[in-house]
Order: structure tokens, then sequence, then C-alpha cells
């Protein structure tokens, strides 16, 4: 052994002062302490306190005394100490047979007493030596008596009694300790032990698991640690310490479930295919006529703002535990990335449909007025702008006031344990933000709505006001109906999942099919042709002549549509150099000449 360090203390030394030294030792951790004191129980709470213990904890007295063991409790098993003498003793006299426990018996029936100290067993013994020392040497001469004492070994309840040369007895000290029972075992000599060493003394919380939890009462088994070591790793797990130690049903967290993931990233996958397709084909036929009347910069901007939209449903997925996981920046990023993402892609998308719907009714407004209008591409992406401007403004105000985060809510739990929870992405004003941003939209759609009734007279080969209804309706329909949907299934994750992942799927796939959907199959058809919309618009019965011969024409086809202008003597068809990007402005001598000139070198939306 090595003596790794000293420490003297005052004299009946308080718990404060001795937690200090237990502090200390802690941190040398040494195998084994030696506490020389009279009072053990400071120093035996003083470690408690501290929650620390060495492998080994060895009194010179305390050990074995009533007084300690009954107000240690539990606490005092695995403690050793030392004395010449305990009744546990493995002997018997050699004269009366009695052994050391006999004795102990003896004496505290005739005295009452509980404890039986060592000098009583020792003086009781001179006597059985006097005894062995008169029969062995078979003389009463004190000379002889004390010569043959001197040489000999005696057997006795205090144990195999010698003496040295100094007279000094030379049996060996015992070396005893509490067992798991509380019973004083002497444990050293092994010839005379009455039970083995116990070695190394468990921890605090190794020792409270054991004795005090439910651990192994319920079939499991404390740790080193002490912990609780579940039979059923796959079903429990151990929570708690010591005391506290117990197997309890894993936590079941609420995780959207791996198909309806997978479900989700099909639906993105679906969207995103079938928007590429949608590219390549408005690229192909950029030149068929048809295409060109449907604007394929809008298209594409419908196409794009899809993509943004679906692209949310990704974000969704993300899901982890607690506040203290590793990922949990990434989770919250991803909470914000879902507003930011189906809000920005519901604003391109809404407002390439408003703006060609807009369009329509600007040109409708003033053919039928009779006035020359010039439809700017400035004018209807100024419409963009405004929407963007005011989604991305709720959107920063979101990010920036009271931004989403991921947290956790515990549903059910044993002892503070949580064995339910559910999580989702939280804020504390986010309610408001989320509000205003689908308030906004809803507006926006109802609006959209209404400009579309009003233009439903346009022929949907260039209009497409059907359409765009058919369009916007949906998506009103969808926001309308998904958002309350969703508020009150949120504590279920899946059908939350679900029922979002599903809407904005819907609102963006559905419109897309809307859109593209009627050209593809015209085009297929080969019902795109000049001839064939010419038989269209011939069929049609516009409110005003004025109105008709607007629908009648189509960017580089003025010479085509002639025809169609013969029933009205005085109005004829004249190019001039105008800009091809719309109409030519009205002026008021137009409207007094007995002639009047109408001028298309743009398309109608």
């Amino acid at each position: 052994l090595e003596l790794t360090s000293a420490q003297e203390v005052i004299k009946t030394p308080n718990i404060t002062v001795l937690e200090m030294v237990a502090q200390k030792l802690a941190q040398e951790d040494p195998d084994v302490v030696v506490t020389c004191v009279y009072d053990c129980v400071p120093w035996m709470k003083a470690m408690r306190n501290v929650n620390w213990s060495p492998k080994a904890q060895v009194f010179t007295v305390c050990v074995g005394l009533h007084g300690f063991a009954e107000e240690m409790g539990p606490d005092a098993e695995y403690i050793m100490g030392v004395t010449p003498w305990e009744s546990s003793l493995d002997i018997r006299d050699a004269v009366t047979g009695l052994s050391a426990r006999d004795f102990a018996d003896m004496f505290q029936q005739e005295t009452s007493d509980v404890d039986v100290p060592f000098q009583a067993a020792s003086a009781a013994s001179v006597i059985s030596i006097a005894v062995q020392a008169l029969e062995g040497s078979d003389t009463t001469d004190e000379v002889a008596l004390s010569q043959y004492i001197a040489s000999n070994n005696f057997k006795t309840f205090y144990g195999d009694v010698g003496f040295d040369s100094n007279g000094q007895n030379n049996a060996r000290f015992l070396l005893i300790q509490y067992d798991t029972s509380g019973i004083v075992r002497t444990v050293f000599p092994e010839e005379t032990s009455s039970g083995p060493i116990l070695y190394p003394m468990p921890s605090w919380d190794r020792r409270d698991c054991a004795k005090l939890s439910q651990c192994e009462v319920s079939g499991d088994t404390c740790t080193i640690e002490g912990k609780c070591a579940c039979r059923q790793p796959d079903i429990y797990r151990p929570v708690g310490a010591g005391e506290t130690a117990e197997c309890i049903p894993r936590e079941d967290m609420n995780f959207i479930n791996t198909p309806l993931l997978g479900m989700g990233y099909f639906l993105v996958t679906a969207v995103l295919i079938f928007a590429a397709a949608t590219l390549i084909w408005v690229y192909y036929y950029r030149k068929n006529m048809l295409v060109r009347a449907s604007q394929p910069m809008f298209l594409t901007l419908i196409v794009f703002g899809s993509i943004i939209s679906s692209l949310s449903i990704i974000p969704l997925g993300l899901e982890t535990e607690y506040r203290d996981s590793n990922n949990i920046k990434k989770v919250d990023a991803a909470c914000m990335a879902v507003p930011w993402l189906w809000g920005i892609g519901f604003a391109v998308t809404f407002s390439a449909l408003f703006a060609k719907v807009m369009r329509v009714k600007l040109l409708y407004k003033a053919a039928s007025k009779m006035k020359r209008r010039k439809i700017e591409s400035k004018d209807v992406f100024s419409i963009m702008f405004i929407v963007l401007a005011i989604e991305t403004v709720i959107l920063l105000t979101f990010q920036f006031v009271s931004p989403l985060r991921w947290e956790r809510e515990v549903l059910r739990d044993i002892n503070g344990n949580a064995v339910e929870s559910v999580g989702r992405c939280e804020s504390e004003s986010g309610w408001w933000f989320f509000a205003a941003l689908v308030g906004f939209n809803i507006l926006c759609l109802f609006y959209a709505l209404v400009l579309c009734f009003q233009t439903k007279h346009i022929p949907s080969d260039f209009a497409e006001s059907n359409y765009i209804f058919l369009s916007v309706m949906f998506m009103f329909q969808v926001l309308v109906l998904a958002v309350p949907v969703s508020a009150m299934v949120r504590d279920n994750t899946n059908v939350f999942y679900f029922m979002r992942a599903g809407a904005i799927f819907l609102q963006n796939f559905t419109v897309l099919c809307i859109i593209f959907g009627p050209k593809m199959y015209r085009i297929y058809k080969k019902e795109d042709s000049r001839a064939t919309i010419r038989r269209h618009l011939s069929s049609k019965r516009p409110q005003s002549s004025a109105l008709r011969d607007v629908n009648a024409v189509s960017k580089g086809s003025v010479a085509s549509v002639e025809e169609g202008m013969n029933s009205h003597p005085n109005v004829t068809i004249a190019r001039n150099g105008e800009s091809s990007d719309g109409f030519v402005e009205n002026d008021s001598q137009l409207r007094d000449s007995q002639t009047r000139r109408v001028s298309f070198n743009g398309s109608i939306p």
C-alpha cells in the first residue's frame, strides 16, 4: 500500500468540516481510507453528502458498536474496522468450550449491555489461560507457571493467546466488516474468519439502487454506477440513479412515421418531375401560337412558384428530440424554412396568375369603351412586386421578432420522467404572423376570384380566365380548409404532417395540371392552328363588336383577321411602329374621326 495523503482535523469535527476533507479525497480518489475518530457518524454523513466513497473504509473504533450500526442503518454495510476481539470470531475456549458468541450472549444477559467490549472478553480469558497453564505445567510454582505461559499458546474465546519476549499478546488484530445484512463478520485472518471480505465497497448510488429503489425488486439489475439495467432494453429505458433508479417504458416521441415521410418525399418528387416536364414543354412549343398567346414568361413563373412552394414539404419532416440535441440548429432552421418556402412560392404562383387575369381585365375595360390601351410588362410586374414585397415583409418580421423554434411538450410522465411527448415548431407570437400570412393570401385569392368572374366572357383561347378561375378557386379552397383542420389535429404528428404535406401538394400540382393540361391536350389534338382558333372565336358572341375584334387579333396575325373585320366598314386595320409589348394608347382624335384605326402589335394574355 502507498500512503497518498494524511489529513488532521480538530477534535470532534462537525459534518461541514469533514465535507471539505471528503471533497479533497474525492479528487484524489484513494482505494482505502483509514479514519481514526471516536465518532464515526459525521464522517459517514460527510462522504454521503458529497456522494463519494472509497473502495474500503476502515475505522479504528465504531465497527461492531450497536449505536453506530443503529444510526447508520444500511449505510454501515461494507464498513471495516480493526479490533483485538469480536464476538463473530470462529474459535472455542479449550476449558469451557464457549465460543466468542456464547461469551457475548452471556455477557449481554448478565449486564444488559448491548455492546460487548473486547476488554471484558480479554479479562475473562485470563481464567481460561490460568487453568490451561496449571493443567499443562502440573505445578503451582509461580516461576514455572510464568515460564509455561510465556512459551505456549492458549485457545480461548478471546482468541489464540500467546506472548512475545516483552510479555505482550502476539495475537494479530482482527479485521471485521459489516456484511450486506448488517451483521459484523471477522474477515481476517482467514483461519478464524466468519465470512468473506466484501471489496470493493459499492458507490452510494449502487447501494441505494439495490436497497431502496424498485430496480431489483422488479427483476432488473443495478449497475456499478447505481443505474438500472433493464431486462427488455428495446421496450424499457433506465432513468434516475440510486434510490430513484428504475426502468420505465421508452419515451414515445410521436415522430412522423417513416412510410409517411416517404410519401411526402414522393409528393415533392412528383411535383418536381411534372414541373420540369412543363418547363421543357413550354420551351419546346415557345413559338406555338397558343403558347405565345398564353405568355411563356408567366407560365414559367407559375412553374417556379409551384416548385418553391412544394419544396416546403421537405423541412416539414425534419424532427429531433429535445433542445439539447446536436442537430437543434438544423431543425430550428427547418421550422422557419416552411413558411418562407411556402409563402414565397405561393406569392410567385399567385402573382403570375393574378397578373394574367389583371391584364385581361385592363384590356377588356379599354376595349369595351373603344379605347386603345397599351399594357406593358412593367404594368403587370408591378403587381407581382407588390405581392412579393408584402409577403416578404411579413416573413422578415416573423423571422426577426418571434421565429419558430423546435420545442417538445411532455404529454405523460412517470415520476417526472417523460414517457410520451410531442415535438413541434413553436413561437410566442407565431400565430399572429401565421394568421397575417394566411389572411393576406386569402384576401389576394378572393380578389383574384372577383377578377376572374368579371372576365368570364373572354374566350379561354387567350384569356384563360376559366382555367385561372379554377386554379385560384382550388388554391382558395385548399387554404381555407387546410388551415383550420391542421390546427385541430396538430397534436397528432402523423395526421398533422399528412394534412399539411397533402395541402401543399394539391395546391401546386393541381394548378400545374389546370393551367398546362388543356394546352397540352389542344396541341396534341392539333387544335392550336390559327384557322381553328378563328373558327372558335367566330362562334362566340362578345358583348361588343370591338371586343370581338380584340379577341380575334393575336401578335403577328393582323392580316389573318381582316376577314373578321369586314362586318365593320368603319374599322380598318393598320400596322404602325408601336412596340410589340401591347396595345397602342387611345387619343381623342380617333374618337371623332370617321374612320377608326385599331392597331394590334401585342398579345392578349
